[in-house]
């Protein structure tokens, strides 16, 4: 599943259908996204850490097999692909208070740049996307001193939006033209 391309460097890995097979894949994502391309930001390599978290354990919870995970990382960004056998397409849910479930879908729609579903011959292929920033340079004061929090992330990312322009986010197999240009390209 690995793939050698110095403008577009891929590399992917198969997740076994277990709950306990989730920890280890979304730290191994991590690890991949930064062997892809060096170093991230701390708080980037933890928001890809929970966003894959979610996707990889909902398709070990709903799909009967094992399910395929593929990294892609640019300059500008980095694209996280889960491909399982199950071909009912996610859909969000109205989570209570006391569920233990059903905010994963909500969760990527706060925090990833751009994330989508789409069928495949056999199953779906969930993916998002983060638009990266260099490491350690252009870190506003307040954004350096703040503490990572999903909604500080989320917050920072609606901020983002208004400064520069950015794929719009899919909850359904159609995707922005920018997204299913790399999708072809990759």
């Amino acid at each position: 599943m690995a793939r050698s391309d110095s403008e577009c460097p891929t590399n992917g890995f198969t997740v076994e259908a277990a709950v306990d097979a989730v920890p280890p894949a979304r730290r191994r994502v991590v690890a991949v996204a930064q062997h892809l391309g060096g170093p991230l930001r701390d708080e980037t390599l933890e928001t890809v850490e929970l966003m894959a978290s979610e996707v990889i354990a909902n398709a070990v919870l709903h799909s009967a097999g094992p399910c395929d995970v593929v990294v892609t990382r640019t300059a500008e960004w980095l694209r996280v692909e889960v491909t399982d056998t199950d071909p009912t397409l996610p859909s969000t849910v109205a989570a209570t208070p006391n569920d233990e479930s059903g905010r994963g879908l909500l969760l990527l729609d706060a925090m990833a740049d751009a994330w989508g579903t789409r069928p495949e011959a056999e199953g779906k292929t969930t993916w998002f996307e983060i638009r990266l920033e260099p490491p350690y340079e252009g870190i506003r004061e307040s954004s350096a001193k703040a503490p990572f929090s999903p909604r500080a992330v989320a917050v920072r990312r609606a901020e983002q939006q208004h400064s520069s322009a950015r794929p719009v986010k899919s909850q359904s197999s159609s995707v922005s033209a920018t997204a299913r240009d790399r999708d072809q390209a990759a």
